[in-house]
């Protein structure tokens, strides 16, 4: 009765060992690319094009290195600039750029930029507080 319980273990390991498939040597890797994206990084957003005009399109330019940006610079359509802003690391991989000067000229209270593989892009762009 003793050497009945070695065997029965051993017997029951190397029954669920059996359903173990073996390595192939040719399985594909499976590479994560990293995705990058180059400064500057223009685009348009809705706000006011200046303190007291009516909203409309405006033009934006984010500044940076790597994947770490700089400033966010805010135009009208035709070119007038509307201020440059800096981002300021508000947590790993997120940075914010803001405040009452920003709100003033473009109605826009903050832009967060979230670094995130998630985001096709590399990147997340959120503009705070623009007007709808």
């Amino acid at each position: 009765m003793k050497k009945l319980f070695p065997i029965s273990l051993l017997l029951c390991l190397l029954f669920s060992l059996s359903s173990f498939a073996p390595l192939h040597p040719n399985v594909p890797v499976i590479k994560k690319s990293v995705r990058t994206y180059s400064f500057p990084i223009t685009g348009t957003t809705f706000g006011t094009p200046g303190a007291g005009q009516p909203a409309g399109t405006i033009a934006y330019s984010i500044s940076g290195s790597g994947t770490s940006p700089y400033a966010i610079t805010f135009s009208t359509l035709s070119g007038t600039s509307l201020g440059t802003y800096p981002f300021s690391l508000s947590s790993p991989g997120n940075y914010l750029a803001g405040g009452l000067a920003m709100k003033a000229q473009t109605s826009i209270a903050g832009v967060y930029f979230h670094i995130s593989t998630a985001c096709s892009s590399g990147y997340c762009l959120e503009f705070i507080g623009g007007v709808l």
